[in-house]
């Protein structure tokens, strides 16, 4: 259950998954032969968007993430997109390894392999699964076969991250053949590429597989001491799989040592957060060291209830199996006939698009004609058509914000590499300084209109709601590491309307800027909750207090004009000793 851990992070930690920023390694001319159906565009951003939130779901929700990756795959396949579908197979093969089922993973390693010929960092990863399927297998010189060609490509690319983590990987095979004193080497070297790029998650993987190598030495005092070590960067860094991964090998330890009670304690963490995260192989390595150590206390009828459950949930593995299988092989088929069938379905869409357009231009005469004999209806009341106007404007702010990311950001981007063409050594001295200077501010510029796109109108406030939003802005605030930022909801069981929405996150956004830029805070949070009256909106920091009204610049000013648009009432209180606080209360009769 430990080797997996250490591949399982590159999805989060790597380049290749990601999806963004693979001009290297993926040439344009295979991304312009892969646009046989018409829509290619849009199904891309959201082949994107899809494996952005099967990431991050990979070790907090399992189910999640694999419904996100199917469907990457899907409309990978509608298109034939190599690239789609490399990312789809690595999030799949991720998620296989984790979840133990080491022949799909190797068949899914072999397909990357196929696609990603003239994409060297894809097939670096795919030689990394592949590996790891070898070690399972004990076929050990494959194995380091694949890791040293893996490692060979990282290198060369610059993959620090991937790199240091086949390292760890080779010492994982090591260690499982016997051979402990060749392993350290390479846990050591390993823990100390990731010391020097600042990797919590990197440090707590090889921590977790020394603290292993000593449970197979039956040294248990060592491995408790690394496993803990690693417990506690896992939590920091909210990692859920390897948190859980952590608790079921301490629960085995103590199991092992006859610490009954905090194998007890440490097993019931272990399953909980299984059931979180629903896996069916660590929630039965949970449930068997529940069993042991109530046998150990001699407590039988409760260790025959875990045991009970740990049969059931291994025929429940089984049955995972098989469909599993069945889902690699189908993959696989639909994979041949969908190149065969792809001209027939090219001219089968174009016929449903003309059919389509016919009937789109009979509705639009149909509706015409019906606003002409309805045009005295069509008078609406305040509230619709505050409601159209705030429609109007998530629409504008759309527009602006792609106009801004695909142009503006496009221009950037391209200026930047034009900047990374210019051969430096030719240059003076004082010219490299304006260089520099120029390369700086282009990149600065770009981070500045990449987040200016974002923040007018981002794209899971309008999917997934209110909530999400915040949490997701309060994630990507906290990666400035100078204000903690917390956000705590109550109630808001249901979406708000659109405009409610969209204005509460600008008031949201629009105050936490003024703490970050004006506060001196390092402590903020926000605090959303729904009566059934009101929607309360707090915003607290203990930053430098109150600002002369006098001095109130138009940040405040637009979040009270807000506030009034939504019929609300606002309060701006000085904390004791130090810090503000901003409360803001909606009537529930306008969302």
């Amino acid at each position: 259950m430990i080797t997996i851990l250490s591949l399982a992070t590159l999805v989060s930690g790597s380049r290749c998954t990601s999806g963004y920023g693979d001009t290297a390694v993926a040439p344009k001319k295979e991304i312009v032969e892969s646009m046989p159906v018409e829509g290619f565009a849009e199904d891309t951003v959201l082949i994107l968007k899809y494996h952005q939130f099967a990431k991050e779901y990979l070790f907090q929700d399992a189910e999640k993430a694999m419904f996100y990756s199917k469907h990457v795959l899907r409309l990978s396949q509608k298109h034939q997109w190599s690239k789609g579908k490399i990312l789809a197979y690595n999030l799949l093969s991720t998620y296989y390894l984790l979840d133990g089922s080491y022949d799909v993973l190797r068949e899914l390693s072999n397909e990357t392999m196929t696609l990603s010929k003239n994409m060297p960092l894809y097939t670096a990863h795919a030689k990394l699964f592949l590996a790891e399927s070898y070690s399972e297998y004990r076929q050990w010189d494959s194995a380091r076969i694949n890791y040293r060609q893996a490692i060979a490509i990282f290198e060369e690319l610059g993959e620090d991250s991937a790199a240091a983590t086949c390292i760890d990987n080779l010492g994982n095979s090591y260690r499982e053949k016997g051979m402990f004193a060749e392993a350290i080497p390479y846990y050591n070297q390993a823990y100390a590429r990731f010391d020097k790029m600042d990797s919590d998650w990197g440090r707590a993987t090889v921590l977790q597989n020394m603290g292993y190598l000593h449970v197979v030495k039956n040294e248990p005092k060592k491995a408790e001491g690394f496993l803990k070590r690693s417990l506690v960067l896992f939590q920091k860094i909210n990692n859920r799989y390897g948190e859980l991964n952590v608790l079921n090998d301490l629960a085995n330890i103590y199991c092992l040592s006859q610490q009954n009670d905090l194998a007890i304690e440490t097993a019931s963490r272990a399953l909980e957060n299984s059931t979180i995260f629903h896996s069916s192989q660590q929630t039965n390595w949970a449930l068997l060291s529940l069993s042991r150590a109530y046998k150990n206390k001699k407590m039988f009828q409760q260790a025959l209830d875990y045991m009970e459950k740990v049969i059931f949930n291994r025929r429940m593995l089984h049955t995972e199996y098989v469909q599993r299988q069945y889902t690699m092989y189908q993959l696989s088929y639909d994979n041949q006939i969908m190149d065969s069938a792809i001209q027939e379905k090219i001219i089968a869409e174009q016929r449903i698009v003309q059919q389509f357009l016919i009937g789109f231009s009979c509705l639009i005469i149909a509706f015409a004609a019906f606003l002409w004999f309805n045009n005295k209806k069509l008078r609406r009341k305040n509230a619709e058509i505050s409601e159209a106007m705030a429609r109007g404007q998530a629409i504008e702010r759309k527009r602006v914000a792609a106009e801004l990311h695909d142009n503006l950001g496009g221009t950037l981007a391209s200026l930047n590499w034009y900047l990374f063409g210019i051969d430096k050594k030719v240059l003076s001295p004082e010219e490299q300084k304006i260089y520099e200077s120029v390369h700086q501010m282009v990149g600065a510029a770009y981070r500045e209109v990449r987040s200016l796109s974002h923040n007018l109108m981002p794209a899971e406030l309008e999917e997934h709601g209110l909530v999400m939003a915040l949490h997701r802005l309060t994630d990507k605030m906290n990666e400035n590491k100078n204000i903690e930022f917390s956000f705590n909801v109550s109630g808001m069981s249901h979406r708000l309307n659109n405009k409610t929405e969209f204005e509460l996150y600008s008031i949201v956004l629009e105050l936490t800027n003024n703490i970050i830029k004006h506060s001196g805070a390092n402590e903020a949070s926000i605090n959303l909750t729904e009566n059934h009256k009101n929607i309360h909106l707090t915003i607290i920091d203990n930053g430098n207090g109150m600002v002369e009204p006098s001095r109130q610049g138009v940040g405040l000013k637009n979040v009270k004009n807000r506030v009034e648009s939504l019929r609300g009432k606002v309060q701006i209180i000085s904390q004791q000793p130090n810090g503000l606080k901003v409360d803001i209360e909606i009537p529930k009769t306008i969302v």
